[in-house]
């Protein structure tokens, strides 16, 4: 009845106090008031023994629970005391890890001071999303770093990459790259990237009451591993849309509004490359958090396709790296940590020597 009186006081009377809490809240007041209902009429129908048995166990089952749950707890810190980042910056691991991304340079990227251009030396500029950036591992295991120590001192390589930047945001980056007078723009493309701002993500339901979850999983490892189980869990039985069919629904045909929007982006920033006379070309990441056993069952193969189609319209070089991720049993080995798919420094190693294998004939000539 609390409940039913705060809702109605909220939305129909617009009690400006309680505007702040979600409908979420209201539901497990009322849930609590309901398990206090049950708890109540289990005691009526017992003798003043009966009661006090009942409510001995009732207190046992609470503290043993509660035990249980501090045991996960700190069970699940101590298997994951090694993981640097779960690429989430308000959960347990994100607030808590020890890892830094050091300090950016005066444009604002996560690199060194660029000098002015030489004419001796053949300036190979990166844009891309946290890919790129290199969450989870130091600047100098990234695959732009590595190409810059394989290509010798005759070349120099610039990071311009920022995490969550989508084809926006990289066509943004492509103007101030070319201010710094590059020979090359090379463009790191993941899944995520030609997600348009008409497409809506997909919400699933917090397994507790909204400010109750933002809290535990900010406090919580154990909290955080059972919320990413419980979406899954709505995803299995219909409840909530997975981001993969959720992608489908909008890009997986070409000729779909939003897909249209996002390869003409990409379209566009080839052009504009193409126009400031600077040749460009793309190496496309994988979703490995979405690979099968050795690549099987991969959910966004049309994206893939897709880029390919658009280099090859567009005559560009294009590197697609899921053959190279797909000879992995378990794709969970090239991830920064058990809690983040983004590469590790093992995968920046295998990405840079296949990007070398690709594009070093075209940055020789």
């Amino acid at each position: 009845m609390l409940a039913w009186l705060l809702l109605v006081l909220r939305d129909q009377y617009g009690v400006v106090s309680l505007q702040a809490y979600q409908q979420a809240s209201f539901d497990g007041l009322f849930l609590v008031g309901l398990a206090g209902a049950a708890v109540a009429r289990a005691l009526g129908r017992r003798s003043s023994a009966g009661r006090r048995i009942f409510l001995l166990r009732l207190g046992l089952l609470v503290v043993t629970t509660l035990l249980s749950l501090v045991a996960a707890e700190y069970l699940a810190r101590f298997a994951l005391r090694g993981a640097r980042t779960s690429g989430n910056v308000g959960d347990f691991i994100g607030r808590t890890n020890r890892w830094s991304p050091g300090p950016s340079n005066s444009l604002g990227f996560r690199e060194r001071e660029i000098p002015p251009k030489s004419s001796g030396r053949y300036r190979i500029v990166v844009i891309g999303d946290s890919f790129a950036w290199g969450q989870g591992i130091e600047r100098n295991e990234r695959f732009s770093d590595l190409l810059g120590q394989a290509l010798g001192p005759r070349y120099e390589v610039f990071n311009f990459a920022i995490p969550g930047d989508n084809m926006p945001e990289h066509l943004i980056r492509l103007d101030k790259a070319l201010t710094v007078s590059p020979d090359f723009i090379l463009l790191e493309i993941y899944t995520n990237d030609f997600e348009t701002t008409a497409m809506v993500r997909p919400r699933s339901y917090p397994l507790l009451p909204q400010p109750l979850d933002e809290q535990l999983m900010r406090s919580s490892l154990f909290y955080v591993l059972l919320e990413r189980q419980w979406v899954h869990v709505q995803e299995l039985l219909g409840i909530s849309e997975s981001y993969a069919h959720y992608m489908a629904r909008n890009l997986q045909d070409p000729n779909a509004p939003n897909a249209r929007k996002a390869y003409g982006q990409l379209h566009e920033f080839f052009y504009r490359a193409r126009l400031a006379g600077v040749p460009a070309g793309a190496v496309l990441f994988p979703a490995t958090d979405e690979l099968g056993r050795y690549g099987a069952a991969y959910p966004f193969g049309y994206l893939h396709r897709g880029v390919q189609q658009t280099c090859a319209e567009e005559w560009v070089p294009c590197l697609d790296l899921l053959p190279m991720f797909s000879r992995f049993a378990d794709a969970q080995v090239t991830w920064v940590s058990p809690v983040d798919a983004h590469p590790n420094a093992m995968a920046n190693r295998l990405a840079a020597d296949a990007i070398l294998q690709s594009f070093r004939s075209i940055w020789r000539h």
